[in-house]
């Protein structure tokens, strides 16, 4: 099978992959040098990068929303029982989070604040939850998704890197 091009197994164009004959199993040392083949050289800088880049532009685009029609905003925070404050406060917590979160900056602490809102909203405001879920699914896989990245961290591929390199110098 094997032929003059290569036939990298991951699909990827690693270096470090071999052609598609030295994946099988008994080759490698059994299912664990399977998956150790198989996990063992890609790093998880590139997919921290793309939950960042999507959770800040979902939070960057409703804080942005929240920001640009403040009145509306006050009043469905005070409808739900929050105090105009608040209604700010998360406005521009996820604008400004959102920005920081595409940009790999201070990740850990907004990580944080952005979590804390969404657990606010799944446990703390009402729902209308049907068969199939509970009324704030949404919220928690951002809430699950936040909590990831924050034990994940940035990635290599941030602001965060960038400046604890320099320092390094």
């Amino acid at each position: 099978m094997s032929d003059s091009t290569n036939n990298n197994a991951c699909g990827l164009g690693c270096d470090t992959c071999e052609t598609r004959e030295a994946w099988d199993p008994k080759q490698i040392g059994g299912w664990k040098g399977f998956a150790r083949k198989l996990y063992g050289h890609h790093k998880p800088s590139g997919g921290a990068l793309i939950i960042r880049i999507v959770l800040g532009l979902l939070f960057a685009a409703a804080g942005w929303e929240k920001v640009t029609h403040l009145s509306g905003t006050i009043g469905f925070f005070v409808q739900m029982g929050f105090t105009p404050f608040e209604a700010y406060l998360v406005a521009w917590v996820e604008l400004a989070g959102g920005i920081l979160l595409i940009l790999g900056f201070l990740t850990k602490p907004v990580c944080v604040a952005l979590a804390t809102q969404m657990a606010v909203i799944v446990w703390g405001t009402p729902s209308h939850p049907s068969v199939i879920y509970f009324g704030h699914d949404y919220e928690f896989i951002l809430l699950a998704i936040l909590v990831a990245l924050y034990i994940g961290g940035p990635g290599k591929y941030s602001l965060a890197q960038v400046w604890v390199n320099r320092k390094r110098r």
